[in-house]
């Protein structure tokens, strides 16, 4: 009788010979077979005959041994070439393998060929200094290093892997394989384990299934399986994401290809600081320079100008003379979004065509152009560029591309996509690889990228037959493929739930022939690895691929997918191993139940913008002079906030709102300059103000304003506008959302409709009459915004009606400020995130009465979070906006660099023990320098600060930070009596800080530096005055300071009068507490230097005798009295 197992592989294998010719290795226990490698085995087939005795071991409890010299008595299992196997490797390429048997024998047989990287490569990231120097002594310049991380592709492996029985291992002998190796015969194995039932759906032993038998028997066969593709690669680099991931990817038969080149191949050449020092006007100009920012990959770059070509040819011919490569990558930097504005690019783009052909004829014809030079120098090589974003449909100005010219769709597939379809027209996947394929002369490459769970994606788009379907379509047009997702060290445990999924199914599409069916590797991915719970994630798997794109805006539909989940769960224990798989997907769901909740809520606290009467006689020529503008009313009016924290940024943003008719306007002033000293408060008493630069301008000289605005755009609906300066005004009417309209400083206007489809945003026009003008200092823009309550044209003006209590809308106006120097996002409603566009953080808008709307206090993000912790003053709040998951409110978005580092620097300001330790944590450099100053002037380290930091150039510090460093240092060198150089940081200070409390606390360290340093009460006293010159209430201590400080001033010039005048400002009656003390004791020395003597006594015997005061104030009371 044939067991089980072997029946069930009868019914599925191909060309089966009789039961009574089956090969039995493993029997009753024991072991009838022996694998035979080679006497000196490539490093894959060593891991190969691991893998399959290890397998074996587990499937049957029997290790079989592993030999180089075959014996007469066992059946043999040969694994890859070998002096004894009958089967060669001819003809097997790219993964593909054969599993022949004979009488007594099983070959399993593939390419197995060591990968072995071309120098100069850097062996480890320390490593990379030296092969980058070697690299340019190579080509003479400093262009980038290609691959410099692909040390990143190694692992090491036990030295005893796939060793002989008996064989020696030294103690520290590592067996280091690379990601890049050639994997035949270990997919010969793999598809001999899947021959038993074996499966791998995720990483480690959890991911495994594999059947348990008494005896492995298999029949007679002779297969050849060649893969559907020669490129099968995904982002694993194997030291990073560890062993259990990396054998993981190797078992289900990926293949990297490091000789093809495929992304970005310019930012690997260009940009590095060097290049950009030597060869500026090699960089995309945008307002007038050219740009680049230290540090960035996405630096763009004019591919008009001769000698960048002729550098950029003699770069690839450089790679393709030194290293192993079948293809040089000339795809332009990430993030292009518009063209170099220089005059030799002029013209060029195509902005009559879809946003998605934009430069397609610009960047192709620089690729076409390097190609044809390539081939004459290296006719077997291939030049590769991606179809991507503003060049992705093929050029018109093109017929054919060379012939050496390889082309790779980005998103030739698209399982994915969050917009809701694929694309229309000559958008769509299929439409693009038809288009390209007109336009080549090579098959197509595919590059997609995955959804990023570390940045955010919490959807449930498993995609099963969108996978499914588009693999199968490219198949015979494609080349292969290239996915990124996301994949770090902890790829087996974060976002494992989701990302295996859309691994495994894409993986295993790459095998089986044109109609490869994902249908069947679905039903068997339920049955085996959910078990009692097959039926309900089926239903749960199909129910999510047809409805995740709703679960963002629709919490039923959320809702039923956690229900589907939830039933699921009931049918399992939790400890059990179909439970502990299903705790990874309930892991991913977390954001998803995050999202259901927040559907589920009411707008959180946001700002409300009332508009009071009609806004009358207004042009719109960017002056804001219009009677309506100076006389607005102040509940229409509001300030910008920093985006991400709430708090106060340092060029500040103002807005003035009115509806007239049909017609929404909006006046808005950008300051644009440092906050300027006032005059009476420099002591070189520069012309600083207003008049004096007005003066200045008078003379020829442009505004200041002028000379530092980014003002990138060129033209209406110009994408470069988000490459400098901006204002974004965002609405969303009560019929629809939402709109976007963002201005440049030099009026031009870039409208979406973001309420579309995301390939037809930029088919809305707003019809908005726009204006801007530059000022001294400032810029300003005035918009009428046409509104109409026709929904028939959707392509054209807003549409809506004028908001009501009842009905109101909701927007928010939002500025982006860019510099060489660092960058500011403020918005009249702080998301509390990177970004603007964040719908439930827009702010209330209606016409009418004063109302209240009623606000979810459930809802947090980072800037609540922020506020609330400077109100309780606790480092622990600080600390805990760290956690993510407490800022999910309204944004799945992780904590920036720029968020951790404020919570952090906070937290170490109120904490003591820990504040260094803190300190450590702070991502950003300027912010933990900050913080270290703080630390040091809070123990009384004056001293040591100033040491540190003196020789710290300030001005190279964000400009966001800069105050706060003059500040610091400044106070620190008042305490050390080095007056010349606190003057000099705290005006500084001044001129980069605009919260008024930390302005305050400015100027009395500058007025006391003055006063205590410098001996100066000339020039102390107005220091002094401007902290309470506007105040018509004094409640903060360096406002009763700042009296007191007056009328030290005034009493030494013998004007009393004054001097009590200034103090009883302070309204000493109606103080309680120690500023009541210190105001009583400075009237008690004022009267007393005027000769009041009883007046003197009364003040200080109040002191004396109020029992709630300090004891300090009434002791230096009763000493006065003596």
């Amino acid at each position: 009788m044939m067991r089980p197992a072997t029946i069930l592989m009868l019914l599925t294998l191909t060309n089966v010979l009789p039961a009574a010719d089956e090969l039995t290795l493993i029997e009753n226990g024991t072991s009838r077979a022996e694998i035979v490698i080679s006497q000196a085995p490539a490093r894959m087939q060593r891991v190969a005959a691991e893998t399959l005795r290890r397998d074996l071991e587990k499937i049957s409890g029997v290790r079989l041994p592993i030999v180089t010299s075959p014996s007469s008595e066992r059946l043999k299992v040969f694994v890859g070439e070998s002096e004894s196997c009958p089967i060669t490797k001819s003809g097997l390429t790219d993964g593909a393998y054969r599993i022949v048997t004979g009488h007594d024998w099983i070959a399993l047989v593939g390419d197995d060929t060591d990968f072995t990287p071309t120098t100069p490569f850097a062996r480890n990231n320390g490593d990379i200094p030296r092969a980058q120097a070697e690299w340019e002594s190579i080509i003479g310049a400093p262009y980038g290093l290609p691959s410099p991380g692909l040390y990143k592709n190694r692992l090491r492996l036990p030295g005893n892997t796939g060793k002989l029985d008996g064989a020696i291992t030294e103690k520290n002998e590592l067996l280091e394989i690379w990601g890049l190796d050639e994997r035949g015969s270990f997919n010969a194995v793999c598809g001999l384990l899947r021959k038993l039932g074996a499966r791998w759906y995720l990483p480690g032993e959890l991911g495994e299934v594999l059947p348990s038998l008494s005896a492995v028997a298999f029949p007679m066969m002779n297969e050849t399986v060649r893969p559907d593709f020669p490129l099968r690669q995904f982002n694993f680099r194997f030291s990073t994401c560890g062993y259990d991931t990396a054998m993981w990817a190797m078992r289900l038969g990926i293949r990297n290809d490091e000789r093809l080149q495929i992304a970005h191949g310019m930012a690997t050449m260009a940009s590095r600081d060097a290049v950009f020092a030597a060869h500026p006007d090699w960089f995309a100009q945008y307002g007038g320079r050219r740009t680049f920012r230290p540090g960035s990959s996405k630096n763009q770059l004019c591919y008009s100008g001769e000698e960048l070509f002729r550098e950029t040819v003699r770069y690839a011919r450089a790679q393709l003379d030194t290293y192993n490569l079948k293809t040089v990558s000339i795809m332009p930097p990430d993030g292009y979004t518009s063209i170099c504005q220089c005059e030799l690019c002029r013209g060029k783009d195509s902005p009559e065509r879809n946003e998605r052909g934009l430069l397609s004829d610009y960047v192709w014809d620089f690729v076409n152009r390097v190609a044809r030079e390539i081939a004459k120098s290296h006719p077997d090589a291939k030049v590769l560029n991606c179809a991507y974003g503003v060049y992705t449909l093929p050029p018109e100005s093109i017929d054919l591309l060379e012939p050496n010219v390889v082309v790779c769709i980005v998103g030739g597939r698209r399982p994915v996509n969050k917009g809701g379809v694929k694309g229309e027209g000559e958008t769509a996947p299929e439409a693009l690889r038809a288009a390209w394929a007109n336009k080549t002369s090579h098959p197509i490459l595919v590059f997609e990228n995955y959804p990023f769970t570390d940045r955010g994606w919490y959807l449930p788009s498993f995609a099963l037959h969108s996978i499914g379907s588009s693999i199968n379509a490219t198949k015979g047009v494609s080349q292969g493929e290239d996915i990124w997702l996301s994949i770090g060290q902890n790829f087996d445990t974060d976002g494992i739930g989701f990302n295996h999924f859309m691994v495994y199914f894409t993986a295993r599409m790459y095998w089986g022939g044109p109609d490869a069916d994902a249908d069947a590797m679905f039903e068997e991915y339920c049955r085996l690895f959910y078990g009692p719970a097959e039926r309900e994630m089926r239903d749960f798997f199909l129910y999510c691929e047809t409805n995740w794109q709703r679960m963002e805006n629709d919490q039923s539909a959320a809702d039923t997918a956690l229900q589907l989940f939830d039933a699921a769960k009931g049918r399992v224990t939790a400890d059990s191993i179909y439970g502990r798989r299903l705790a990874l997907i309930d892991d991913y769901l977390h954001g998803l139940r995050s999202k259901s909740e927040q559907l589920g809520q009411k707008r959180g606290p946001v700002p409300v913008v009332r508009l009071v009467g009609d806004a009358a006689d207004i042009v719109v020529d960017g002056r804001l002079e219009d009677d309506y503008w100076q006389n607005c009313p102040v509940s229409a009016t509001g300030r910008l906030r920093e985006l991400q924290t709430g708090g106060v940024p340092v060029f500040g943003t103002t807005f003035q709102t009115g509806w007239a008719g049909h017609d929404l306007y909006f006046a808005i002033r950008c300051s644009e300059e440092p906050l300027p000293v006032p005059p009476h408060l420099s002591a070189a008493k520069e012309p600083s103000g207003p008049k004096e630069r007005e003066a200045a301008s008078s003379k020829g000289q442009p505004p200041a304003a002028l000379n530092t605005l980014r003002n990138t755009a060129t033209r209406n609906d110009d994408a470069a506008i988000w490459e400098g300066d901006v204002v974004e005004i965002l609405l969303q009417t009560e019929t629809h959302s939402y709109y976007q309209i963002a201005v440049s400083p030099s009026g031009a206007v870039t409208d979406l409709d973001r309420g579309a489809l995301k390939g037809q945003w930029f088919g809305w026009n707003s019809n908005a009459e726009v204006a801007t003008h530059i000022g001294d200092g400032y810029w300003t823009i005035e918009a009428r915004i046409p509104v109409t309550d026709d929904e028939n044209d959707p392509l054209h003006q807003v549409v809506g009606r004028k908001p009501t209590q009842s009905l109101p809308w909701h927007i928010n106006i939002c500025r982006q400020r860019i510099r060489d120097d660092g960058s500011e996002h403020s918005a009249l409603s702080p998301t509390g995130g990177a970004a603007f566009h964040e719908p439930l953080k827009f702010a209330h808008f209606y016409a009418g009465r004063s109302h209240r709307f009623e606000a979810d206090p459930h809802v947090t993000d980072f800037a609540i979070g922020y506020q609330q912790a400077s109100q309780q003053h606790s480092p622990t709040a600080f600390l805990s906006l760290l956690d993510d998951s407490k800022n999910a409110g309204n944004s799945t978005r992780a904590l920036t660099d720029f968020q951790k580092s404020a919570a952090l620097e906070q937290a170490a300001l109120l904490a003591k023990e820990d504040a260094a330790e803190i300190i450590s944590r702070i991502p950003l450099p300027a912010v933990r320098k900050a913080a270290e100053m703080h630390q040091l002037l809070a123990n009384g380290r004056a001293a040591e600060l100033v040491a540190g930091f003196a020789d710290d150039d300030l001005t190279a510090w964000p400009f966001w930070k800069r105050g706060v460093g003059y500040h610091l240092r400044g106070r620190a060198q008042y305490l050390l009596k080095q007056g010349a150089e606190a003057e000099h940081d705290l005006l500084s200070a001044l001129r980069w800080t605009s919260e008024s409390r930390k302005r305050d606390a400015i100027l009395l360290t500058l007025a006391l530096n003055r006063e205590h340093n410098l001996h100066s009460d000339e020039d102390a006293l107005p220091a002094f005055q401007s902290i309470v010159a506007d105040r018509t209430r004094i409640g903060s201590s360096d406002e009763y300071s700042a009296l007191q400080g007056i009328a030290r001033i005034q009493t030494r010039r013998g004007n009393h009068t004054a001097a009590l005048a200034a103090l009883n400002r302070a309204d000493p009656q109606q103080l309680t507490g120690t500023w009541k003390g210190n105001i009583l004791l400075s009237i008690g020395d004022v009267q007393q230097a005027a000769g009041h003597s009883a007046e003197a006594e009364l003040a200080f015997r109040t002191v004396l005798e109020d029992t709630s005061l300090p004891d300090l104030l009434r002791e230096s009371a009763k000493q006065r009295l003596k």
